[in-house]
């Protein structure tokens, strides 16, 4: 069904339910330079000439003009007339705003929290560090010490110890989805503390990543939750989080997101004594 809005910049806003509706209003209005109509899959207000330019009118036989001499008592009558027509103008175009902003507002839904834990990064591969442990101690004809192999079994499996979360609320809209009262959480199970970890925080739009924002932590503790909490909303279809470094010198130990070997030796990637 076509639906229309239409002001004859007098009498306020009306709503015709058809094109036929809305040419009887037009026909009994006097002031063309005056009408404002709104089309339903547009966003604007047009003129009346713009609306005849994209439905022009049948012709009609024009009437001869009149001259009305106006006296003195008729021109206080016109100024008066003038005047409430100035303010019932005032008043549709009041009208007519309110109308456009409710139509264009854009209102948003709660779609539920998101929460999830950062998956293992790409260059991070998994390994039987016990077959490792075995055939260094092999080449070596003798047993690694008990830090040794303690270290070399944190730097080699820190994924499954050093957890990333995120927390956020999300809402919906036709102008698609919004995260705020965002949380990111680093838990450390190591038994050592880190030294300090840098964040990236991915806003993705069209599979595309469309923002990105970047949270440094100092000291993580091996013994609590630490955990930050962002001010900003971000705008797009999903939200994601992932370690871009992490440095923990009591493990020797340096992961960088931008390489795929810290050390030259596939079998110990993230050994460093930086």
């Amino acid at each position: 069904m076509e639906k229309y809005l239409f002001t004859d910049g007098l009498s306020g806003v009306k709503e015709a339910q058809s094109q036929e509706e809305l040419e009887t209003l037009i026909a009994s209005g006097d002031q063309p330079d005056k009408f404002r109509v709104w089309l339903f899959n547009s966003n604007e207000w047009i003129s009346y000439a713009a609306y005849r330019r994209l439905f022009p009118a049948a012709r009609k036989k024009e009437a001869s003009p009149v001259s009305i001499e106006v006296t003195p008592a008729h021109h206080k009558i016109f100024n008066g007339k003038r005047w409430l027509k100035k303010f019932l103008l005032l008043i549709a175009l009041t009208g007519g705003a309110f109308l456009v902003f409710n139509f264009t507002k854009i209102k948003w839904q709660k779609a539920g929290p998101v929460n999830f834990i950062a998956g293992r990064p790409g260059n991070v591969l998994l390994m039987d560090i016990d077959s490792l442990i075995n055939e260094i101690e092999y080449d070596r004809d003798e047993p690694l010490d008990r830090s040794t192999r303690t270290n070399l079994r944190l730097r080699n499996t820190w994924p499954d110890r050093i957890e990333l979360q995120l927390q956020s609320e999300k809402e919906t809209s036709s102008a698609g989805a919004r995260f705020f009262n965002i949380r990111v959480s680093i838990d450390n199970t190591t038994g050592f503390n880190l030294d300090n970890a840098v964040v990236k925080l991915s806003v993705w739009k069209n599979k595309k990543v469309n923002a990105t924002d970047t949270l440094r932590f100092g000291t993580i503790s091996y013994d609590k939750l630490l955990t930050r909490g962002l001010n900003a909303v971000y705008r797009g279809d999903s939200i994601s989080v992932s370690f871009e470094s992490i440095r923990a010198k009591a493990f020797n130990f340096c992961y960088p997101a931008a390489i795929k070997n810290n050390s030259g030796n596939y079998n110990d990637r993230w050994f460093c004594r930086e």
